[in-house]
């Protein structure tokens, strides 16, 4: 069965869905079968590999709440990054309506639900998820191994890293299995004395949850979708692509 991975943090413009697209496409690099699952109601992660609905006919909307509809007709293969995706668009906005009106029980395990007929198909299944907990990103978290939490290098976005740590303990009540594979600290500018402050503070508050890898600020992380290609081939050789590639080599030993 695939190793579950849900990326999420409850900020925005943290770098989940450049994550998601990278670090998929590095565990991919080095033989993994990956599928990246879009979460977010703006497709984003669609977006980056330039894949439209047009290609499935469905997206993972129609998967988690149609009958006779399945995650693995909603799922296209981008031969670019060696990956495959479940495909969103704006339709998912309607999940949290659809989900509150569910029994807590019921909700909880939509996604479980819809990954478990491919999960035999992949060694890891990462999962992009749009900002804050709501009910489909909950119902994600029920569904998954691990949860790595980017978290941009500043002070103030810091502070929401010990609410939705927080919020994890919580959730590990409901599905012990849950744990934190690792914080990801995104968007580094060394020139910048407040961000390495910001990086000792993280590593003296949370430790070895802490990746080693931290991923810089550059402009590849922007360019690589105009592309549709994820950083380890629109820039394989560059800093941004390695940074990736050494994440990746992070997840699979603390798997």
């Amino acid at each position: 069965m695939a190793r579950t991975i849900v990326v999420a943090n409850q900020k925005g413009g943290v770098g989940k869905t450049t994550t998601v697209a990278n670090l998929g496409a590095a565990l991919a690099e080095i033989g993994q079968r990956v599928l990246l699952v879009d979460l977010d109601p703006r497709g984003d992660l669609s977006v980056h590999f330039g894949v439209t609905i047009e290609e499935s006919g469905a997206t993972v909307y129609e998967a988690l709440f149609e009958e006779g509809i399945g995650l693995e007709e909603v799922i296209v293969r981008v031969e670019a990054a060696g990956v495959e995706v479940a495909l969103a668009d704006t339709n998912l906005a309607g999940a949290e309506w659809i989900l509150v009106d569910m029994a807590p029980g019921e909700r909880q395990h939509v996604v479980a639900q819809a990954l478990d007929p491919v999960g035999n198909s992949y060694d890891s299944i990462l999962i992009d998820t749009g900002p804050g907990l709501h009910l489909l990103s909950l119902s994600a978290l029920a569904a998954a191994d691990e949860v790595i939490i980017p978290q941009e290098c500043s002070y103030l976005a810091v502070q929401g890293l010990r609410q939705i740590t927080d919020n994890i303990k919580q959730m590990q009540e409901i599905t012990p299995g849950l744990k934190i594979c690792g914080i990801l600290l995104t968007m580094h500018d060394r020139r910048t004395i407040h961000h390495q402050q910001v990086i000792e503070m993280v590593r003296a508050a949370f430790g070895e949850l802490v990746f080693n890898t931290v991923i810089p600020r550059t402009i590849k992380f922007q360019e690589s979708p105009v592309s549709g290609q994820p950083v380890t081939k629109y820039a394989a050789s560059s800093e941004a692509a390695e940074v990736y590639r050494n994440i990746a080599k992070e997840v699979i030993e603390r798997g």
